[in-house]
């Protein structure tokens, strides 16, 4: 594995601590009387709606709870040691992660689409967040990673 660019924890573990303060506040608000919501509940932007649709669930756990674990995972994978170990199988676990949350991210806004027929702006902000965590850790790994980027991309960088 090649040296980590500077840049990689500063942006990926910020970006997981806020997705995590934003899946926090929804689980929370899950768990209270979920009417706090700053967001309209009206029309087509409904908070309300789509956090207590059947939708919000999966089985017994709430998504924005699953939304807290995947951050703190992901958390614990962009602190700055963690990138500084160079080791290949955090970096696939990153990605993979990363990876894993695009993938639900683009799941669960279907849903709102075709299924709840609303959208909630908080959740919005947890799939933006999702969205440029993934970037980020994207690029890093194919910044940093020889077998996958050929070996030119990370050492003419260096160079």
């Amino acid at each position: 594995m090649a040296e980590v660019s500077t840049w990689a924890p500063r942006v990926t573990w910020p970006l997981a601590a806020v997705g995590l303060g934003l899946s926090g506040y929804l689980t929370y608000e899950h768990y209270s009387t979920g009417t706090q919501l700053s967001c309209p509940n009206t029309g087509v932007v409904n908070c309300l709606k789509v956090t207590t649709s059947a939708q919000s669930m999966v089985g017994p756990v709430p998504v924005a709870l699953l939304g807290v674990l995947f951050f703190a995972g992901m958390a614990a994978l962009c602190i700055p040691r963690a990138w500084s170990a160079g080791s290949r199988s955090l970096s696939i676990a990153r990605v993979t992660g990363a990876l894993g949350g695009i993938v639900t991210v683009l799941y669960l806004v279907g849903v709102e689409a075709l299924v709840v027929h609303a959208i909630c702006l908080w959740c919005t902000a947890v799939h933006a967040v999702t969205f440029a965590l993934f970037v980020a850790i994207l690029t890093a790994f194919l910044a940093m990673d020889p077998a996958v980027s050929g070996g030119t991309r990370a050492s003419a960088r260096r160079a």
